[in-house]
């Protein structure tokens, strides 16, 4: 069908990966090989049942071409051009844009093994500008599902490679400004977990960044980065890496709000952080927060509501502050 999801995906993701493919500098030998594998892999997903035998000879056989690709089909080099196709085709089965029907047996070939071997594999390397193409590549998606591990898998080969070490501060600014806007596209953000692994990529070089987190939000307008907004625009210090990092510690400290009192690591760092910061500021950074006592919860579009656990954190942090001091 002409405009099946499927074909739609298929002839978006030839024009990205085809720009992805001339700027890692793969050869259109590899490009073609690779590409029929993939087209295989959407082809079985397109075609997979219930069933779970069947499923299980679709994903032996996929495995069994992909082995064959990567050992003598086409190049070491070019492996660094799969795995990001392979996390778009995982994030895509995740979500229920080309089906409802979740192909158990594909989506585990591709996040619990082909992804993991590849993203772990440190002789698959990246150069700062490869990782910016890489996430250009991934930046944009019909929706990021929270099963995938996208953002998860993009950070990881990040920190397995420590490639953003080696980076100017233009490469590190655009590359992680293409993973903020990963995250800024969630219909829902479960945790800042990622937020967080951003926040602490940042350098007291990177004076744009800091000042473009700042401005940061998210497409949904989620309580809990609300918070987060209120909390990067406090001024702690005149000098901007210093307030960073007060800024940093901070939304660690306060995402600790679990339970019904303050749990004793809780305790431990308020103290740490009074050293740094006083009374009126904390009185400030409570405020700041409380004002938000209505984004404990968040309305999906299609009318369900649910808790927003990082902004109840938040909140339950602001009120024990408030209560000590």
């Amino acid at each position: 069908m002409k405009n099946s999801p499927y074909v739609t995906f298929s002839n978006d993701e030839l024009v990205k990966s085809e720009i992805l493919r001339r700027n890692l500098n793969i050869s259109e030998v590899d490009f073609i090989s690779i590409q029929k594998w993939f087209d295989l892999l959407l082809l079985k997903h397109e075609k997979a049942t219930s069933d779970r035998d069947t499923q299980l000879v679709a994903e032996k056989e996929l495995e069994t071409k992909f082995n064959e690709l990567i050992s003598s089909e086409i190049e070491t080099k070019s492996y660094r051009y799969i795995l990001p196709r392979l996390l778009t085709y995982n994030n895509i089965f995740h979500d229920s844009y080309l089906r409802s029907l979740y192909i158990a047996r594909l989506g585990a070939l591709l996040c619990d093994n082909l992804i993991p071997k590849l993203v772990n594999d440190k002789l698959i390397l990246y150069t700062p500008e490869d990782f910016m193409h890489v996430t250009l590549y991934l930046k944009d998606h019909y929706f990021v599902s929270p099963n995938s591990n996208l953002l998860e898998d993009t950070l990881k080969i990040e920190s397995v490679r420590s490639i953003l070490k080696q980076a100017s501060v233009e490469i590190k600014f655009e590359t992680l400004k293409n993973i903020l806007h990963m995250i800024y596209q969630k219909t829902f953000h479960h945790d800042i977990i990622c937020f967080k692994k951003i926040l602490k990529l940042v350098s007291q070089k990177d004076v744009g960044l800091i000042d473009y987190l700042k401005k940061y939000q998210v497409e949904n307008g989620q309580g809990c980065y609300k918070i987060i907004h209120e909390i990067l625009n406090l001024d702690f210090s005149k000098e901007v890496w210093d307030d960073f990092e007060i800024k940093l510690e901070l939304i660690n400290f306060l995402d600790l709000g679990r339970g019904t009192n303050p749990s004793s690591s809780w305790t431990k760092k308020f103290q740490e952080l009074a050293v740094t910061i006083d009374t009126k500021m904390f009185l400030e950074i409570s405020r700041a927060i409380l004002k938000n006592e209505n984004c404990k919860t968040y309305e999906l579009s299609y009318g369900a509501v649910w808790g927003d656990d990082v902004a109840k954190r938040f909140l339950k942090s602001a009120e024990w502050i408030k209560k000590l001091i």
